[in-house]
């Protein structure tokens, strides 16, 4: 147990076997509720070496008000892949995020509800969105959407 912000609370509680961590639970707003759960997997055989025994395998969000999972992570190897986010609190993910070795490559949006994306960014190397992407009739097939050009406002 840990009381990373000081309030004589502990805050943080890590689940081992061994030397190896299974989980940890946090509390990050102090309510005494735990909102954020990270399991964690053993550390690949051919890791290098210094590697600790245990990697982040996927983690869980919940907002504060209903303790429902508001955010999954997901980690190959102990480096973010994809996460997947319920930003309107309905109950259903609407955002996902795609990672290339911790670099953003892609964030996909369910704008209609539907419970599938429909729009779609997808960025360069250097963090630059360099197309949007749309899938108007929600067949998963998604085309290239016009882009205004720079300095030009929405009206």
């Amino acid at each position: 147990m840990s009381d990373r912000d000081g309030d004589g609370k502990p805050d943080t509680r890590a689940f081992m076997d061994g030397t190896r961590i299974k989980w940890i639970e946090i509390d990050r707003d102090g309510d005494g509720k735990t909102d954020r759960w990270e399991y964690y997997a053993p550390a690949p055989a051919d890791a290098p070496k210094g590697t600790p025994p245990s990697v982040i395998d996927r983690a869980e969000e919940a907002s504060a008000a209903d303790q429902k999972i508001t955010r999954r992570e997901h980690y190959v190897r102990g480096v973010l892949s994809r996460t997947e986010e319920d930003t309107d609190h309905d109950g259903r993910m609407d955002k996902w995020e795609y990672y290339d070795g911790s670099v953003l490559t892609r964030v996909e949006f369910d704008l209609s509800g539907q419970g599938h994306p429909d729009r779609r960014l997808v960025y360069g190397r250097d963090g630059n969105v360099v197309r949007v992407e749309i899938d108007p009739d929600g067949d998963g097939k998604f085309e290239t959407a016009p882009v205004p050009p720079a300095g030009k406002g929405r009206g």
